[in-house]
């Protein structure tokens, strides 16, 4: 087997006790995984994963599907237009909600040229806005001193039926208020009330929402979006103090079940916890989104 053709590749490996990692893959010579971890085997690394290379039964390079990204582009085009800017940039632009970068964006299809980056904070600067940021699908080799974040697609690999979940928990469409009144408890003092508040009425409007009930009381929630078998499940908030009570995975379960036949993917930092309990659910990198950020545009020379 040669492990370096799946050096920085997106795959899936499928080892030989029945486990499997996914994700981009990074090929360790025998030598360096000797010198670098005291293992005497040539290796591939995904993430914080040592794979020997006795341990792998197969290796699957994994491309995402291109209707996850067209139902990723069809829920972005809810909220915001997208629009030509230059010869590797394209903005996204949401009127009704200025405030928020998420849907006021550059997205690159190349590396942007410095004049293109200043063409851009320039707009931003003129639009009165505090932030700029930068998208794609592939690394920037210049990032312009801005904040580097790597958001993840993870597709369900497999089914829900053994995930474990709390009988107590009532799945249903949740009250506006309750969804208010969850979003400003864990949102409100980091973003703001008004911002908060004008979020999730967007939100609440274009997208289908579920709601985890204990009690009477909304203690988690989830938005999704549907289009042609693929269904993007996002959104996901467990209130506070209801954490540790299988809230989340009861709210996923119910979203794969009521969805059966679609594809299901939704989306996780690369960095934050919940990644990790993705994983252990059966869902698996197939794409990643680069981004690149700053939230005060006065601080870039």
């Amino acid at each position: 087997m040669n492990l370096s053709e799946y050096n920085d590749k997106k795959i899936i490996v499928y080892l030989k006790d029945g486990s499997t990692f996914a994700g981009f893959g990074t090929h360790n010579s025998l030598e360096y995984s000797y010198g670098e971890f005291g293992i005497k085997s040539e290796c591939l690394q995904i993430c914080d994963y040592l794979i020997r290379e006795d341990e792998i039964e197969r290796v699957e390079i994994i491309d995402a599907p291109p209707s996850i990204r067209s139902t990723e582009e069809e829920m972005a085009m809810i909220f915001s237009v997208r629009r030509s800017f230059s010869e590797h940039l394209h903005r996204w632009e949401d009127n009704e909600l200025p405030d928020k970068y998420d849907h006021n964006c550059f997205e690159y299809s190349a590396q942007p040229t410095r004049k293109e980056f200043e063409s851009a904070l320039a707009f931003q600067k003129e639009r009165g806005d505090k932030f700029i940021k930068l998208e794609g699908c592939s690394p920037l080799v210049n990032d312009f001193g801005l904040e580097t974040g790597i958001t993840l697609t993870m597709q369900l690999f497999g089914n829900a039926d053994d995930w474990h979940v709390n009988d107590e928990i009532i799945i249903k469409e949740p009250e506006y208020k309750d969804i208010i009144a969850i979003e400003l408890k864990h949102f409100g003092q980091m973003y703001g009330e008004d911002f908060t508040v004008r979020n999730a009425d967007e939100l609440f409007e274009f997208l289908d929402f579920r709601g985890a009930y204990i009690d009477g009381k909304l203690v988690g929630s989830y938005y999704f979006y549907s289009s042609n078998g693929f269904t993007c499940i996002d959104g996901l908030i467990v209130d506070k103090d209801y954490r540790n009570r299988y809230v989340a995975t009861t709210l996923l379960k119910h979203a794969v079940n009521e969805v059966a036949g679609d594809v299901v993917f939704l989306h996780a930092d690369e960095d934050d916890t919940p990644k990790e309990m993705y994983e252990k659910l059966g869902f698996r990198e197939v794409d990643r989104l680069y981004e690149y950020l700053a939230t005060d545009i006065t601080s870039i020379i």
